[in-house]
This record gives C-alpha cells, sequence and structure tokens, in this order.
C-alpha cells in the first residue's frame, strides 16, 4: 500500500501542487531557477522540488479523495507513529520524513522534479569560453601639415575686380529704401493733418436729445401692471411633498471566528497571537485534541466586513484560512 500511496503523493504534486498529510504537515511544490556551476561545469534547467511546512497540518482532503478515507487514514496513522518512534519516513522519488531532536518534524526533498515545462531535461556539461585580446598597435599618425586653402585663379580674379562694385550697388539700393520709406511717412503724415482741418462738424440727429440733455424714460401705469403667477412645486398648487417616514433599521452586530491554522507547539502558537495582536486583530484560540487552533474574532453588521477581513486575512498570512464559528453556529469551510 505504502508503493501505491506515494504514488498519487506524486500524482497529486505533478498535477495541484501540495498535499496535506493530517497532523503531520503540507508538502508543497516550490519553482527553482536554473542553476549553472562554472566549478563543476554543469548547467540544470530550472525545476520544482517539493518542500515541507509542518504548520499547515489541516487536512484539504486531497489524499482522501486520491486513495480513499480508509487507505488515507492508515497511511497518515503509520506515518505519524514511525516519526514517533524515531524512524525515517521513505516517500518514494518525494523525500524522507524524520523527526528532530527538537520535536520538530523536519523534511529532506528528493531529487525528482515536478515541473512540466521542463520535466526529464538532464544536466549538461558546460565550458566556460576564455577569449585572450590581441595586442594591437596603433598605426602612426603621420606629422599633420598645415593645410592651405586654394582658391581657383578665376575667383580671385573676378573678386579683385568686380568686388567693389557690387559693395557701391549695394548701398545705392539700400539707400533708395531709405528715401522711399522716409517719402511715404512724409504723405501719410501731410494727410492726418490736412484731414484735420478741412473735417465737417458732427451732425445731430433730429430728436434724440431733448431740451434738458437727457433722455426721459416712458410713463408707466401701475393699474395695468400684473404680478406673476407664484411658481408651484410638481405642478400642484398649494402642495408640498413631505420628507418620507420610512427610517432604515441598523443590522444586528454578529460575532464570527476566521480559522487560520492548527498548531502542534505552543511556542508557534504565542508567536503567531503576538503577530496578530500587533497588527490590531482580535486572536482566538481553542484546544483541538493535542493541537491549539489559532484564528481572530471579527465583529461585523454587513457580511461584506467579513469577506473583506478573511481576504485580508488569506493574504497576509495563509490561503487556507476559512470562517469557522458566526454567532457561535459552526460553518464548514468554503
Amino acid at each position: 500500500m505504502h508503493s501505491a500511496v506515494t504514488t498519487s503523493l506524486r500524482s497529486l504534486l505533478m498535477e495541484e501542487g501540495r498535499v496535506c498529510l493530517p497532523g503531520i504537515g503540507t508538502l508543497l511544490v516550490v519553482e527553482k531557477p536554473a542553476m549553472v556551476s562554472l566549478m563543476e561545469g554543469k548547467a540544470a534547467a530550472p525545476c520544482a522540488r517539493v518542500a515541507f511546512n509542518a504548520n499547515l497540518v489541516v487536512d484539504d482532503g486531497r489524499l482522501r479523495r486520491e486513495i480513499g478515507p480508509d487507505d488515507a487514514d492508515a497511511f497518515v496513522r503509520q506515518t505519524r507513529d514511525s516519526l514517533d518512534a524515531g524512524r525515517t519516513v521513505l516517500l518514494d522519488g518525494i523525500g524522507k520524513l524524520y523527526k528532530h531532536e527538537s520535536g520538530d518534524v523536519r523534511f529532506n526533498a528528493g531529487a525528482g522534479n515536478f515541473s512540466k515545462a521542463s520535466f526529464g531535461l538532464p544536466t549538461i556539461d558546460v565550458k566556460p569560453i576564455v577569449r585572450k585580446e590581441k595586442n594591437k598597435t596603433p598605426a602612426p599618425i603621420p606629422d599633420a601639415a598645415p593645410r592651405q586653402e586654394v582658391v581657383p585663379a578665376a575667383q580671385g580674379i573676378w573678386q579683385h575686380r568686380y568686388g567693389g562694385v557690387l559693395w557701391y550697388a549695394a548701398g545705392l539700393v539700400g539707400l533708395l529704401l531709405v528715401l522711399y520709406l522716409l517719402f511715404r511717412l512724409g504723405g501719410a503724415l501731410g494727410e492726418q493733418f490736412s484731414g484735420g482741418e478741412d473735417s465737417p462738424p458732427p451732425v445731430r440727429e433730429r430728436g434724440v436729445t431733448p431740451a434738458g440733455g437727457e433722455e426721459q424714460s416712458p410713463t408707466i401705469d401701475a393699474n395695468q401692471v400684473q404680478p406673476e403667477a407664484p411658481p408651484t412645486l410638481g405642478g400642484n398648487d398649494g402642495q408640498s411633498s413631505s420628507p418620507s417616514d420610512n427610517t432604515a433599521t441598523a443590522a444586528a452586530e454578529n460575532t464570527a471566528i476566521i480559522a487560520i491554522g492548527l498548531y502542534a507547539r505552543q511556542r508557534n502558537v504565542d508567536k503567531q497571537v503576538r503577530r496578530l495582536s500587533e497588527a490590531g486583530y482580535t486572536p482566538f484560540t481553542e484546544t483541538v485534541g493535542r493541537n491549539t487552533r489559532l484564528g481572530i474574532e471579527v465583529s461585523y453588521r454587513d457580511e461584506g466586513r467579513l469577506r473583506q477581513v478573511l481576504r485580508e486575512i488569506r493574504a497576509r498570512y495563509t490561503k487556507d484560512a476559512f470562517v469557522m464559528r458566526v454567532n457561535g453556529e459552526d460553518r464548514r469551510p468554503e
């Protein structure tokens, strides 16, 4: 039966990545990166090895589902008896379990690879490539002779003959442009001053300004002014909507217990209680056989608040946390 159980354990680790041995601990699959050893000249592909967590002792139901409740209970009981007797339990292809002098259950992983992506890839021999750089002697740089600008003969003759004429022509064009601008500016100023003297006086419009100098407003008869109708709310005259008399009833306050884990050693329980208190939670402990169940106590009015705290506990401590009790009534784990 032992070989059939270890075969089922390897299958569960390969497919689901974890399996719990109730009351002993949980086997977990952990990814390992590729390793290159220049000392040994070996290179190994990425793989997945098995690790062990002695604090996760709550049954997750995987082993019972795989081999049946009776065989699972018999295997766990036989393994626990062997560990209590000081014997090493060998799980073929997975590793071995043993009990340390301190009373803790330890685990040594085997060399099996539980990664589907790299399963079966062998270790290969590698050798470093050593390259020797050649000493390159720089080529001698010839003495830089002073660079002389070569001007074509035809260009030099043209500049000598016609260079002065071009300068005179440019100056003449500039002078003509200045005179033209002054002429235009003088004509504009002359038109402005002459237009100010000959402009006719403004003509006053007929019948606009009375003899008194101010415009009189028209006379309004007070008997012809009709007041506007007062505004109404919702189209009903003289009626106003009254506030609703319905009042919301406050939800009753509930108390729930969220279970975090089952611990065998009191030292671990005290350490976890201290961590929960420092984080602002209310710790809860309960004796279950030879173990101690640890959790937190939550008071809430809304079911959403309870789910929020449960998500926080699963994210910060363990994914196996569940609501164990609500208002003194036990709940089945989700």
